[in-house]
C-alpha cells in the first residue's frame, strides 16, 4: 500500500503538542511525530493548571498542535491525521485512507462502549460489570472481535490496514494499551489476548525503533514507576 509522501521537514518541524502527563488522546500523535522523524516539543500540561489554559485553547480540549508559524490546530483525530499525511504514515490510495479513518472511529466508538458498561454504578459495581463483558459474549469482546475481523481484512503482516505502518496501526496500539493498561477500571490487562492479529499489530508498533526509542527516553527522562500504567503497557520492552 503506497503512503503520502512525507512533506518538507518545515512543515511540521519544530511544532508543539500540548496534552497531559499520560498517553491519553495525544499519544498516538506523538508516536507518529517521533516515527516521522519530527523535531518537536512534547509539552505536558499539569492537570491543576488546566483550568487556566482551557480557555486559550480552540475547542477548549487538549490535545493542541502548534505549528512554527503559530498555527494552532485542535481535536485529536483531525491532528493525528494531519501529522501522518505530512509525516508519509497516511494511505495515499482513497479507498485504503478510508478504510484508515474507518477503523479510527471504530476505536472511538470502543472508547465509549466500555466507558458505558456500568456507567453511574458505584465502583466495584461497575468494575464487576466491565470484567463480566470482557469475555465471550460480552459487549467488549464482541467490539473486540468486530475489530479482529477488520484487521483479518484489511491488514497484512501486523498492520491494521495495508502492508506498512501508518497512523490506523499506531491508534491501535496507543487505544489498546490503553485499554488493558488500567485507565477503564475492571478492564483486566488479558482483554486482548483472545485476538491474535490486534495483538500482532500492537507487537509491530510496539516493536518499530522509534517507538522503542520513544519510550527508552520517557524513563531516562522520569522512572519507570512514575510512567502511568497505560504508559508502562505501551513501554513494553522498551524499557
Amino acid at each position: 500500500m503506497q503512503h503520502a509522501a512525507a512533506a518538507p521537514a518545515s512543515v511540521l518541524s519544530g511544532c508543539k503538542l500540548s496534552y497531559f502527563g499520560i498517553p491519553g488522546r495525544a499519544e498516538a500523535i506523538r508516536l507518529s511525530l517521533a516515527i516521522g522523524g519530527v523535531d518537536f516539543e512534547d509539552k505536558r500540561i499539569p492537570f491543576p493548571e488546566w483550568g487556566k489554559v482551557k480557555h486559550t485553547t480552540p475547542w477548549a480540549t487538549a490535545p493542541v498542535l502548534e505549528l512554527a508559524d503559530g498555527s494552532e490546530l485542535a481535536q485529536a483525530r483531525s491532528i493525528l491525521r494531519f501529522v501522518g499525511r505530512h509525516a508519509g504514515l497516511y494511505p495515499a490510495d482513497p479507498l485504503a485512507a478510508q478504510r484508515a479513518d474507518e477503523l479510527m472511529d471504530a476505536l472511538e466508538d470502543l472508547g465509549a462502549i466500555v466507558t458505558s458498561v456500568g456507567q453511574g454504578l458505584p465502583k466495584e459495581e461497575q468494575e464487576a460489570a466491565r470484567r463480566a463483558a470482557v469475555p465471550e459474549g460480552g459487549s467488549v469482546y464482541d467490539f473486540l472481535a468486530r475489530l479482529e475481523k477488520f484487521v483479518a481484512a484489511h491488514g497484512v503482516g501486523g498492520h491494521a490496514v495495508g502492508d506498512e505502518l501508518d497512523v490506523a496501526s499506531i491508534l491501535t496500539f496507543t487505544a489498546l494499551g490503553r485499554l488493558v493498561g488500567g485507565v477503564y477500571f475492571g478492564v483486566p490487562p488479558t482483554a486482548c489476548d483472545p485476538f491474535p492479529r490486534l495483538q500482532a499489530v500492537r507487537k509491530t508498533v510496539g516493536a518499530h525503533p522509534a517507538v522503542v526509542a520513544w519510550y527508552r527516553a520517557r524513563v531516562a527522562q522520569t522512572s519507570l514507576e512514575s510512567l502511568s500504567p497505560a504508559e508502562r503497557v505501551l513501554a513494553g520492552g522498551a524499557t
